[in-house]
Order: structure tokens, then C-alpha cells, then sequence
């Protein structure tokens, strides 16, 4: 926050000064406010080219390069990178759409292309379209790459697969913080860059409106199926002049007039690039190779543009006779003192001659001017009076009754004409004195107009950063409590990712474990089967060799049986044939008479 006492006295000096010379003030401060030449934002309204190169004057240097023509140098502290430093991308219509914190902002960041020197550092060549932003996108690996198209290059060659991007112009930032306000703390270091680029793929997503073509970039729906969060799209308002870009609500208030071309549009001082190179070799503003800005030396570089006495053979100071479309002539530019105008005998600024100046008829040598409001006699006696003083010395001439009172009315006349001259070359040159005093005092009223008017800009751009800062603390704290929210959810999802990791692994512990009983018991009851079975064969073993031996036995039995059976049949067969031989032997009995 800057001190406002040196201002608060320059406003009181300014007061007292208006006071002063109010009238004057206040016809130049509405001279100021309704010149033509204020640039336009609404549809269909347009600047000319050198609305840029009147605006960026103050914040830069112009400079002449060899191949690019007139390139804008910014006044800028450390390691400046187009689209990376003072901003941030928000999601609009257009697409990825750059919000710059630069007063600037608004013309080198969607018009025209950036080109890298290394001498003078990042360079700005102008162009004529807008766009969200003239940037490459690449995306893989969890991060988004962007950087700026040089000179000559179209969307179409940007896109394609032949286009090579210089390694530092590059800027990488974790995907899921693409739309961050603060996403420069998230940058990837340059040493990194390379190899994140490497593993990255084109983003081709392009928008279309009014047959005119726009990069966007990565899409909402992209960022928000990464982020899980919604994406604010916002509307994008035309500004009336130019500024910070300011986000307001759903809308951003950016200054985006057409531009037309203008073919005597030019800076009004312009450093030759290659002859001050030459004389200052060592005072490049770049560090080759690192990219970063030497203070010093940009310095250096603005100062000798800005001098009161340049050396015309390195800063060419052109003409200030251009004028803008719908502009009034005049010959100096907002911010650049008004030249003087000749003091006698030329136009006094205000577009006519004064009395006695270049255009009005001096007399002949020795002849008196003829006086105005001079009744035609007294004119005829002056002209008289002027052949008499044209004739030769010792000429005689005439006399007439009235001479002695005619020549006392003719010295009497020619004293008073003598007097008005005088009295006319007094007021002439009193007026002329008080226009250059007017104009003087106009050129300070304008000094200190500008003074003031760069103290509100400062004060308004002051208020505006401490509001955009407000508005992005906010914003950051509400994406810190989002962010918190994330990783809380993260957290929680993680810690139930654990849980039910833990689960399954119970669960699998739990199922190994029944498996294991259930094998065992499987196995348990497999051998109480095989006992069982071997049991049982073994009682089925034991049964049947029983039975076979009791059928052995039986069969044995049975077979001693038959073969005592038949043992006994052969002992009886033979005890009956024993009987019947012992009956054949015996004699038959005699039967008895009395039994008859």
C-alpha cells in the first residue's frame, strides 16, 4: 500500500491552481472528456492500432526489431512469463480464458503474439484479433502445459503435429488446480518442465463463434470430472477503456475494442533494437538461457527512450500528426506535452489569425496604416499625406488657404493613428503573451491532470488489487475449505478404501480360515470314511472269510457228511451184501404142514 500524503498535496496544489484559472480548467477538462478519440468496446465500435501504441508507452518500450518491426519491452520485476506471471485462467464461453493483474493486460494478452529475445527479454507484437488467449495447450501425466504462439503462428499450424514449441516458453501446473487464482504457487520449476512436456499429448478443443475460431483449452466438463467439484463459467462483459480485468459475479469485465489498421500508426518514440544493442552489449535485459529480467538494464533501456534530449541515432522520435479515425487534428497524443505555437505572425492554436499577425497587409515603407472606423475625407487627406511624404526631397509643395490648419489635423491624425498602432501592438502582443500564459497554464492544468488522473488510477488500481486480493483471499479461502473438504473426502475415501481393504482381507482371512476348517473337516470326515469303509470292508472281510469258512465248513461238514453217508451206505451195501451171502449160504427153511 503506497502513501497518499504526496498526493493528497498535489491535489490541494491542483485545487488552488483550478481556482485560479477555472474558466480555462474547466473548458480543457471538458475538451479532455468528450474528445472523439476515446476508444470503444461495444459491439460493432473500434480503435485503431495505435490505441496500443499510446496506451503501452507508459508501461514499456517500443523497439524497432528487425524482424518483427515495432515490439513492446514491458517494465516488469523478476521473472516475468507471458501467462504465467500477474494472472490466472478462468473458464468462460470462449474457453480457458487468461485474467491478466497488469493495466495492460487487456492488449498483450489477447491480441497479438509473444516472442522471446536474448537481449531484450519477452516481446509483444502486436495484432489485431482478440481471443481468450493466443496460448498451445498439451495435457498427460496428471498436469497441463500452455504457452504463447509466436509471431506467425496460426491455430491451425498449432495444432498440428510439425509445430515445436520452444522449451521456456512452456508453463506447467497440476491439473486439479488449473483454475486456481493463486496458481502460480503451484508451477512446475522450469528443470521439470521438459520432461512433464515429454508425457503430455495436444489439447485440440477448439469453439467457433461468428466463423471465427478460438483455442480453448481444457473443457469444464474435463476439469470438473478431475477436480469433482463444479466449474464456474463466467460471461465475458466489454469494458469501456482499458484496465485490470475484473471478475465480477458471473461476468468478467475485460476491454476488448476491434482493432482496424491504421497505416500512419506508430509509437511516438521507438528504440532501434539492433543500434542499441550495439552500443550497450552488456546491458541485456535477459539472461540468455534463464529466462529472468535484469531490472537494471530494463531501466537503462526506458530512460534512454524516455530522454528530453535522445540521440536520434538510436531513438527515433516520429511525428505526432497521426490521428485516429473520428479523432480532431491536432498534433500531440494523451500524456505528451503540447508543442509550442510561434508567438507572432502564425495561427495562436485556436484556428484563427490575430489582428496584425502574417495575414494582414503591412504598408508600404514610410506609409501609414490605413485606420479603421476613418471617414472616407480623412482617408483621402491620409492618403494624400502619404504622397506628400513619398515625394522627393526640396519638391515644393502646393499651398491652399487651409494648408497651416490641414497639417496641424494631419500631424494631429497621424498621432493618434501612431497611438492605436500601438495601443494595437500592445494589445497584440498582450494577448498573445497571455495565450502563450494560457496556454502554458493549460499545459500545466493538463501536467497536473494527468498527475492526478495517474494518482487515481494508481488509487483506483490500488483499490481494485486490494479488492481482487480481497476477492481472492476469499476465493482462496473458500478453495481451502473446498480443498480441505477434497482431502477430507479423500481422506474419508481412503480411510473406506482401508476399512474395506481391512475387510476383504478379514473377509479373505475369515474364508481361508472356513475354507482351512472346512478342508480339515473335510479331510476329518474323508478319514472317518476311510476308517468306516476300511472298517466295514474289513467287517465285510471278516464276515465273508467267516462265511467262507463257515461255508468251507459247511461244505466240509456236509462233504463228511456225504462222504460218511456214503461210508455208511458202502458198509451197508456191504453188510446187505454180507447178509445176502450169508442168506444164500443158509439153507432155506421147510414150511410146516400144520401151518398149511
Amino acid at each position: 500500500m503506497f502513501s497518499q500524503k504526496p498526493y493528497i498535496i498535489i491535489y490541494k496544489n491542483i485545487m488552488k491552481t483550478l481556482k485560479k484559472i477555472f474558466g480555462i480548467g474547466l473548458i480543457a477538462f471538458f475538451i479532455t472528456i468528450t474528445a472523439p478519440h476515446k476508444s470503444m468496446a461495444q459491439e460493432g465500435g473500434y480503435v485503431s492500432d495505435q490505441e496500443f501504441y499510446d496506451n503501452l508507452q507508459q508501461y514499456g518500450t517500443w523497439v524497432d526489431d528487425p524482424n518483427y518491426g515495432n515490439v513492446w519491452v514491458p517494465d516488469v520485476d523478476g521473472d516475468f512469463r507471458p501467462y504465467a506471471t500477474e494472472g490466472h485462467w478462468v473458464q468462460t464461453e470462449y474457453g480457458s480464458t487468461w485474467v491478466s493483474d497488469y493495466p495492460w493486460g487487456w492488449a498483450t494478452f489477447h491480441y497479438g503474439r509473444w516472442h522471446y529475445d536474448n537481449y531484450y527479454g519477452w516481446e509483444w507484437v502486436p495484432g489485431h484479433e482478440w481471443a481468450p488467449a493466443w496460448v498451445s495447450w498439451r495435457h498427460g501425466g496428471g498436469y497441463y502445459g500452455w504457452a504463447p504462439l509466436g509471431p506467425g503462428i496460426t491455430i491451425a499450424i498449432s495444432l498440428g503435429s510439425g509445430y515445436r514449441v520452444p522449451n521456456n516458453y512452456w508453463v506447467c501446473a497440476p491439473e486439479a488446480y488449473i483454475n486456481m487464482p493463486n496458481i502460480y504457487n503451484y508451477y512446475v520449476p522450469p528443470t521439470r518442465v521438459v520432461t512433464i512436456i515429454n508425457r503430455t499429448t495436444i489439447v485440440h478443443n477448439t469453439y467457433v463463434y461468428n466463423n471465427r475460431t478460438y483455442i480453448t483449452g481444457p473443457r469444464p466438463q474435463e476439469i470438473q470430472r478431475i477436480t469433482r467439484q463444479q466449474v464456474q463459467v463466467y460471461k465475458i462483459n466489454n469494458a469501456s477503456r482499458p484496465g485490470v480485468g475484473r471478475v465480477e459475479n458471473n461476468t468478467i469485465n475485460i476491454y476488448r475494442p476491434a482493432i482496424r489498421k491504421s497505416p500512419d500508426a506508430r509509437p511516438a518514440r521507438v528504440v532501434n533494437g539492433a543500434a542499441y544493442k550495439q552500443a550497450n552489449p552488456n546491458h541485456g535485459i535477459s539472461r540468455p538461457g534463464a529466462g529472468v529480467y535484469n531490472r537494471e538494464n530494463a531501466q537503462r533501456l526506458a530512460a534512454t527512450a524516455r530522454s528530453e534530449n535522445p540521440n536520434n541515432k538510436v531513438v527515433r522520435v516520429n511525428p505526432t500528426n497521426n490521428q485516429r479515425p473520428g479523432q480532431p487534428a491536432n498534433n500531440n497524443r494523451p500524456g505528451q506535452p503540447n508543442q509550442q505555437q510561434p508567438a507572432t505572425g502564425a495561427n495562436n492554436g485556436h484556428g484563427r489569425q490575430p489582428e496584425g499577425g502574417a495575414n494582414q497587409a503591412k504598408p508600404a515603407n514610410g506609409a501609414r496604416p490605413a485606420q479603421t472606423g476613418s471617414t472616407p475625407t480623412e482617408q483621402n487627406k491620409l492618403d494624400r499625406q502619404n504622397t506628400n511624404d513619398h515625394r522627393a526631397p526640396g519638391a515644393v509643395v502646393p499651398k491652399t488657404p487651409a494648408t497651416d490648419n490641414t497639417a496641424q489635423r494631419q500631424q494631429q491624425d497621424q498621432q493618434r493613428q501612431q497611438q492605436q498602432v500601438q495601443q494595437k501592438q500592445q494589445q497584440d502582443q498582450a494577448r498573445q503573451q497571455q495565450q502563450a500564459q494560457q496556454r502554458q497554464q493549460q499545459q500545466t492544468q493538463q501536467a497536473q491532470q494527468r498527475q492526478q488522473q495517474q494518482a487515481q488510477q494508481k488509487q483506483q488500481q490500488a483499490q481494485a488489487r486490494q479488492q481482487q486480493q480481497a476477492q481472492q483471499r476469499q476465493q482462496q479461502q473458500a478453495q481451502q475449505r473446498q480443498q480441505q473438504q477434497v482431502q477430507q473426502k479423500q481422506q474419508q475415501d481412503q480411510a473406506r478404501q482401508q476399512q474395506q481393504a481391512q475387510q476383504r482381507q478379514q473377509q479373505q482371512a475369515q474364508q481361508r480360515q472356513q475354507q482351512d476348517q472346512a478342508r480339515q473337516q473335510q479331510q476329518a470326515q474323508q478319514r472317518q470314511q476311510q476308517q468306516a469303509q476300511q472298517a466295514q470292508q474289513r467287517q465285510q472281510q471278516q464276515a465273508q472269510q467267516r462265511q467262507q469258512q463257515q461255508t468251507q465248513q459247511a461244505q466240509q461238514r456236509q462233504q463228511q457228511q456225504a462222504q460218511q453217508r456214503q461210508q455208511q451206505q458202502a458198509q451197508q451195501r456191504q453188510q446187505q451184501q454180507q447178509r445176502q451171502q450169508q442168506q444164500k449160504q443158509q439153507p432155506k427153511p421147510q414150511p410146516h404142514e400144520g401151518g398149511q
